[in-house]
C-alpha cells in the first residue's frame, strides 16, 4: 500500500493553485444551464483538519491557504474558492470543494482505492445525493466512467505520483478517455520537483494529439534552491473558453498580492 498521506500537505500552496484553477473550470461549466459531472479519480480523505498533528508538523497550510485567506481585496474570480475554504480549520479536498461549487442537478463521481481514505471520504461526503463513491483503481475507473450521462463535465486527476510510471500512464489513460468523451475537460495536476519527471508527462500530453492543452504552473521557488516540491502544475486538456485569460488575471493578482511565487502559463501540443 502506498504511504503518501495528504493530511501533511493539505491546504499548502499547491492546493491553493490547483483549487483556484479548478474553481474557474467549474464556474465555466456552470455557465450553461444543463447539468455537468465531476469525475475525481483520486478522491483522498475528502476533508482535512488543519489543526491535526500532521498538519501542524509540516506548517504547509499556514503558508498556503492561511496566507491566501489573509490577502486583502480578492478579485471576483477568487471568491468562490475563498468562500469554499473560509472555514480556516477544515480544508476540503477536491471532491468536497467541487460539491460546494456545484449546483443541485450536477453530479460527482469520486474514486478512492485506499481503504482508510475511502472511509474518510465517505464520511466527508455525508450522504450528499449528488455524490457517488467508488472504491476502485483510479485509471480503470476513469475509462469505465466516461462518458457520463450528462455528456458535460471535468475529470480531476491528481495522484501523489509515488509510482514513477504514472507520469506516462496518466497521459495514456487521458488519451483513451478523450477518445470516448471528447466533450470532457481533463484537469491533470502534477508536482514540480528537481528530478523534473513532470516533463515526461507534459511531453506525452503534447504528443497525444489533443486539440488544446493549457498548462498553468505556480513556481514557489527555483528548482535548485532546496530539495522537494518547488512548484505546482496543472495541465488542462480541452480547457473551457477563456480559461487562459482568467488564469492569467487570477494568478497575476496572487503574485501582486504577495502570496509568494510566480505564475507560468503556456499551451502545449496541437493548440500551442
Amino acid at each position: 500500500m502506498l504511504s503518501y498521506l495528504h493530511r501533511y500537505h493539505a491546504g499548502n500552496f499547491a492546493d491553493v493553485h490547483k483549487h483556484l484553477l479548478l474553481s474557474r473550470v467549474l464556474a465555466a461549466l456552470a455557465r450553461k444551464e444543463t447539468p455537468f459531472c465531476v469525475i475525481d479519480t483520486h478522491g483522498g480523505e475528502g476533508e482535512y483538519d488543519l489543526c491535526c498533528d500532521e498538519a501542524r508538523a509540516s506548517g504547509e497550510a499556514a503558508a498556503g491557504v492561511g496566507r491566501f485567506l489573509s490577502l486583502p481585496d480578492p478579485p471576483e474570480a477568487a471568491r468562490a474558492y475563498r468562500n469554499g475554504v473560509a472555514d480556516g480549520r477544515f480544508y476540503p479536498g477536491s471532491p468536497l470543494l467541487a460539491l460546494r461549487l456545484m449546483r443541485p442537478a450536477d453530479r460527482l463521481l469520486a474514486v478512492e482505492l485506499h481503504p482508510r481514505a475511502y472511509q474518510e471520504l465517505r464520511r466527508a461526503l455525508r450522504g450528499d445525493p449528488r455524490a457517488h463513491l467508488h472504491r476502485r483503481d483510479a485509471m480503470e475507473a476513469l475509462l469505465a466512467l466516461v462518458p457520463p450521462a450528462e455528456k458535460r463535465g471535468v475529470a480531476v486527476i491528481d495522484p501523489a505520483y509515488e509510482v514513477k510510471d504514472e507520469y506516462r500512464a496518466i497521459p495514456a489513460a487521458v488519451a483513451k478517455a478523450f477518445a470516448r468523451w471528447r466533450g470532457g475537460v481533463y484537469f491533470v495536476w502534477y508536482p514540480l520537483l528537481p528530478e523534473a519527471r513532470h516533463e515526461i508527462l507534459l511531453s506525452s500530453l503534447a504528443e497525444a494529439g489533443f486539440p488544446e492543452v493549457l498548462v498553468s504552473e505556480w513556481h514557489r521557488r527555483g528548482p535548485g534552491e532546496e530539495r522537494g516540491l518547488y512548484g505546482s502544475g496543472v495541465a488542462v486538456v480541452n480547457p473551457p473558453w477563456r480559461l487562459d485569460d482568467e488564469a492569467a488575471a487570477l494568478f497575476g493578482w496572487l503574485e501582486a498580492a504577495g502570496f509568494g511565487g510566480r505564475h507560468v502559463l503556456r499551451r502545449i501540443g496541437g493548440g500551442a
